[in-house]
């Protein structure tokens, strides 16, 4: 028996394993061409992956390969070291470069369909119908310059407080939509109405007082462009008013009747206080305060009879706070009350998630190495 029968031969494994993985590579990133996953375009269905960031687990192939290639040479070194064959005969058995690359060709297609199904990759849609509260919640935000007023408990702007407020109604209502406007000198859509909760508190998140040049409070057009921004189903609607009530530019009787009209439920929260505070440059905590034409500092105080006579045209309700973390929760109860009686009906469309396509490889795979492994070798005479 020749002595080269109890040694690998290593440049052919390497060879093959080289040949294996660029060919493999080629044919994926071809494949992944023809579904569109390197296009910006978005023609027709393209394959997409949920969770891409899984792809750095397809670095232990080149690392499994540096195994085998480490434990092959290990071997050959111990036979050289060995001498004669009459020893290897006693101590070592024969072995087999191609059974040992079919070992390494069903290890790695077991990791590499496996990293590609918890990539979770997409193909096509499917609709998901289901059954959500009908209420629709519409933020109505003031970010005009007097927001950035710190005359809060513990020294926080209006508002960050505002913002905190938002994302308690959002986590804590069961709003089946969320949409939020801002309005300082006008009022502007900032998101239409949307399912996705996430997606409106990232909104919130973002809000400041630069992204309104025109300054001033006008309520008026907050309480007509909410009226307007509602859809036109038949569910419970609920606008959430907030602002400091510093003023208002007038117009208030067609907001009101638009308001009605819309059968709108308005719910008023005053942030800060009636004696007011220095309103400053910008939210930074350092920043100098707005100087009036005499070059005195600008005082805000929040007009919380001015809150109260809008809600009593609306039929709402007024919460007046300067507190870190308002309490809401009487709004939530009538929020939440109200939205028992409403439900939609939804329809949503998502990507197909083909996950099980790699994950089947990858059991296939791994069920032909256990076979594989457990069947009796062919010894070498």
């Amino acid at each position: 028996m020749p002595k080269k029968e109890f040694k690998y031969r290593l440049p052919i494994f390497i060879s093959a394993v080289v040949v294996l993985e660029l060919v493999f590579w080629v044919l994926v990133w071809q494949l992944l061409s023809i579904f569109g996953v390197f296009s910006d375009q978005g023609v027709g269905e393209q394959l997409s992956f949920l969770h891409p960031a899984y792809a750095w687990w397809f670095l232990t192939v080149p690392l499994l390969m540096a195994i085998f290639i480490y434990q092959l040479r290990q071997r050959n070194q111990l036979v050289e070291q060995l001498g004669s064959v009459k020893t290897l005969r006693t101590f070592m058995r024969y072995v087999s470069t191609r059974n040992v690359f079919i070992r390494y060709f069903l290890i790695r297609n077991t990791i590499v369909f496996a990293v590609f199904a918890l990539m979770q990759p997409a193909l096509g849609t499917k609709t998901i119908k289901g059954t959500t509260t009908g209420v629709e919640l519409i933020f109505a935000v003031d970010i005009s310059n007097s927001m950035n007023t710190r005359d809060i408990v513990g020294g926080e702007t209006r508002l960050i407080v505002a913002k905190r407020a938002m994302n308690q109604l959002i986590n804590e209502s069961t709003a089946s939509r969320i949409g939020l406007l801002v309005f300082a000198g006008n009022a502007y859509p900032q998101l239409p109405l949307t399912a996705d909760k996430n997606a409106a508190k990232m909104y919130i998140d973002e809000l400041n007082t630069s992204i309104i040049s025109n300054q001033g409070t006008n309520i008026s057009a907050a309480l007509e462009e909410s009226s307007r921004f509602f859809s036109k189903e038949e569910t419970k609607k609920v606008l959430i008013l907030i602002t400091d009530g510093e003023d208002h530019e007038g117009g208030m009787k067609k907001a009101y009747a638009e308001i009605k009209k819309a059968n709108v439920d308005v719910f008023i929260l005053g942030i800060g206080t009636e004696k007011g505070g220095i309103v400053p440059e910008s939210e930074e905590p350092r920043a100098l305060s707005l100087k009036d034409d005499m070059g005195r500092s600008v005082i805000s105080k929040v007009n919380l009879s001015m809150l109260e006579d809008i809600a009593n045209e609306v039929g709402g309700e007024v919460l007046l706070s300067n507190e870190s973390f308002p309490n809401v929760s009487d709004f939530l109860t009538q929020i939440n009350t109200s939205s028992e009686t409403n439900t939609v009906d939804l329809e949503f469309k998502v990507s197909e998630n083909r996950y099980q396509w790699p994950l089947g490889l990858a059991l296939l795979t791994l069920l032909v190495l256990l076979v594989w492994e457990a069947a009796p070798k062919r010894e070498i005479k």
